[in-house]
């Protein structure tokens, strides 16, 4: 049998990434670090064997991923002349934003031949795997009363937990693998993409309780529903609109009594803390730091953690803030972070739909809407989430390859 070698690696890094290997030992914060040396390490040996193909998607995926390191360095030395950073605390900081550069290996593998599905496939099994793995240590704990993986059960700590029951989160990948099972079960209509599906919306009602992460993953099955058929550009304009028009009203609390009956009731004092962490930060940004934020933040600096925590009279996390957290330590900057890569996803949609590929068109509808609505509670680029962004980059620049191809082969 023949080796895949750079498949099997990439495996291996998604494996890792959600968060597998905690059933074997070792915290989180140490498996970050190796996925870390790993991705580089991974990245170096397929520039060094690999003469990349030159096209508007790879174009787009260079210019991107060299506009996103130049914005990373020049904040990382920003915050290491002003908190005093040593080297250790410099890589602590730098080591989720190193895994953009998956984003290289992965594409170059997927415009292979029919590699695009066999990867979406890939990263579906593996990560409800981990779903599968996660919501047994859930069950184990909370109804039977004895602990397996104690790293995984306690991935964020013992604290995270809602009405006396501790949870588990559903890993950087939950807004990945929506869209590609619901792309997968209507291009090849088999039916264990659909349990998959089921599987994973009972896993965030139930195992993750996380209101954000649900409302994503309904607005991303609502937008796919209702593009899966269209006909023109302009009606889907006016269908982009109408899904606007429902994330707003989300974000507003209108399905908050939905949300009641399903028994994950808002947290009053959880909304009220998060208030008072964005009072607190935004103070520390304006009137005069918002064009080019605070830098980049680490607890494990002395200077970090006391910017972080309030002086220390109390505990406070970035990740709370959304979207702001983003803002917060870059600035506008990251206007290009999130504006360059949602306006490509839409440019991509527009040209799937242009071109007649609806399949294509579905995914990324899907994923657009997810993030559209996830982010703003929950940072893209924060480090829980952000090694879904190499995964998007890949998927959404492989698509565009794809039509680039099509139409080529439609001029011939």
């Amino acid at each position: 049998m023949r080796i895949r070698l750079y498949e099997s690696l990439i495996e291996l890094l998604l494996i890792i990434g959600v968060g597998i290997p905690l059933i074997f030992g070792f915290v989180l914060d140490t498996w970050r670090t190796i996925l870390t040396i790993a991705i580089v390490l991974v990245w170096l040996l397929y520039i060094v064997t690999h003469k990349p193909r030159k096209s508007a998607s790879s174009r787009f995926l260079n210019f991107y991923l060299c506009g996103f390191t130049g914005i990373v360095i020049c904040e990382i030395i920003k915050a290491a002349t002003i908190y005093n950073y040593s080297d250790y605390e410099i890589f602590y900081a730098l080591r989720q934003y190193s895994w953009l550069l998956l984003s290289i290996p992965l594409y170059y593998e997927m415009i292979k031949k029919n590699g695009l599905d066999r990867y979406l496939n890939i990263i579906a099994n593996i990560t409800v795997t981990s779903l599968i793995i996660r919501a047994f240590t859930w069950f184990c704990k909370n109804y039977l009363g004895f602990t397996v993986f104690y790293n995984l059960l306690y991935e964020y700590g013992n604290s995270w937990g809602r009405d006396g029951k501790q949870r588990l989160d559903a890993t950087a990948l939950i807004g990945v693998i929506i869209p590609i099972l619901y792309y997968m079960f209507r291009k090849y209509r088999k039916r264990k993409y659909l349990g998959m599906l089921v599987f994973v919306f009972l896993y965030l009602i139930f195992v993750s309780q996380t209101r954000t992460l649900l409302l994503g993953a309904m607005a991303c099955m609502i937008a796919m529903i209702l593009f899966e058929r269209r006909s023109s550009t302009k009606k889907l304009i006016i269908q982009l609109s109408f899904l606007a028009v429902i994330i707003i009203a989300i974000n507003m609390g209108a399905v908050d009594f939905l949300i009641d009956k399903m028994n994950l009731s808002v947290n009053d004092g959880s909304i009220g803390y998060r208030q008072y962490e964005f009072a607190y930060f935004s103070s520390l940004i304006f009137p005069d730091k918002w064009k080019t934020g605070l830098g980049i933040i680490t607890t494990l600096n002395t200077a970090g953690r006391r910017l972080v925590y309030g002086n220390l009279d109390t505990q406070m996390y970035l990740d709370d803030l959304g979207v702001f957290e983003c803002f917060l330590q870059f600035g506008l900057f990251s206007l290009f972070l999130y504006g360059t890569l949602m306006s490509y996803i839409g440019y991509v949609i527009v040209k799937c739909n242009r071109e007649k590929a609806y399949t294509y068109t579905l995914y990324l509808t899907g994923q657009f809407f997810y993030i559209a609505l996830v982010s703003l509670p929950l940072n893209l680029f924060g480090i829980q989430r952000i090694f879904s962004v190499p995964i998007i980059l890949a998927i959404t620049c492989t698509i565009h390859n794809h039509l680039i191809e099509m139409e080529m082969g439609n001029n011939l």
